[in-house]
């Protein structure tokens, strides 16, 4: 089959492209790093420079294939709604609507942060009310993205993998290994731990594979089907590091007001970067989410190929090496 994966030159579309491509696949590689697009030539996938923007020349190329897997999108907790709204649901919805056009089978990549704001917090299924507000713009951005694809490409497969990690990974291990490294991470956890589910990169792409086999349209949770402690992993981490772990308490409302303070400031200069503290950051940490993974698992065929005993495990490893190279 020939794939075309947005997003290739990312953590989630390069892992995606490399196994499409390892399983026989004729795979083609989007994305905009020349350095990470040699690696993909490497590794088997036929890499093409492009900002998803130049719509003439994606939709030449979503026409020449298969099946398409749309991974790539503005993921980031700040930032400017504008470069949301072109990134996450322009793009999108041009990427559907050619797909639906050439008769080529999609795969967009969403995310379960469009739970956020609903209130609900424990085995939530895909059939949860949504909207109208949300804890991010990009949570907003993603689901408004969703809206699009779904109304171009009813056909279309939506997953939604929750807390993406695994070798390569630039976000949510390095990030709090940074954070515990300086002494930055206080402890939010006053109230008890907090439960979550995660997701090993390993597990999204199995979920691909299993969509490009066995087309089934609408929206998927996914996750590694495991629950975990989230400051007993904070503290794994901090052990792997060889720093102290976080102790010093804080309270996490309070913690949110000062972040919500912080943003409204930078708001004030759009090209600012991301402020050292964000409201969605302070709730990651504070606020566990666990998904109903019934539909996957009936319709997808959906089963874990990486448990997070050894997922996690790996990750804390890598994360540790990285910081000691760098020490």
């Amino acid at each position: 089959m020939r794939v075309l994966v947005t997003g290739a030159t990312g953590f989630l579309g390069g892992v995606v492209a490399r196994e499409l491509a390892v399983s026989g696949h004729e795979v083609r590689g989007l994305g905009r790093d020349a350095v990470r697009g040699r690696a993909l030539e490497a590794d088997g996938v036929h890499f093409v420079p492009l900002d998803l923007r130049d719509q003439p020349a994606l939709m030449g190329l979503i026409a020449e294939a298969d099946a398409v897997v749309h991974s790539a999108a503005r993921s980031t907790l700040w930032g400017r709604w504008a470069d949301f709204y072109a990134d996450n649901v322009e793009v999108s919805a041009a990427v559907a609507r050619a797909c639906a056009g050439a008769g080529v089978r999609l795969i967009h990549i969403s995310t379960p942060s469009v739970y956020n704001a609903t209130g609900q917090t424990r085995n939530i299924p895909e059939t949860t009310p949504i909207g109208p507000r949300f804890d991010s713009l990009y949570a907003r951005s993603k689901y408004l993205a969703e809206l699009e694809v779904q109304a171009a490409h009813p056909e279309a497969t939506l997953l939604r993998p929750r807390g993406i990690y695994g070798p390569g990974d630039t976000s949510i291990l390095p990030r709090l290994a940074l954070a515990l490294r300086v002494g930055r991470l206080p402890r939010l956890d006053g109230r008890g731990e907090v439960h979550t589910e995660l997701t090993h990169v390993r597990n999204v792409s199995q979920a691909v594979g299993l969509a490009l086999a066995r087309p089934a349209p609408g929206l998927f949770n996914i996750t590694d089907g495991v629950t975990i402690p989230i400051w007993a992993t904070l503290d794994r981490l901090a052990d792997a590091l060889a720093v102290p772990r976080p102790t010093r308490q804080a309270n996490p409302r309070a913690l949110e007001g000062v972040a919500r303070i912080l943003e409204a400031v930078y708001a004030l200069h759009p090209r600012r970067s991301e402020p050292p503290l964000t409201a969605s950051g302070v709730r990651l940490l504070t606020r566990g989410m666990t998904l109903d993974l019934t539909r996957a698992r009936q319709r997808l065929d959906y089963l874990p190929v990486l448990h997070p005993d050894q997922g996690l495990q790996e990750a804390i490893a890598e994360a540790a090496g990285q910081a000691a190279a760098h020490a």
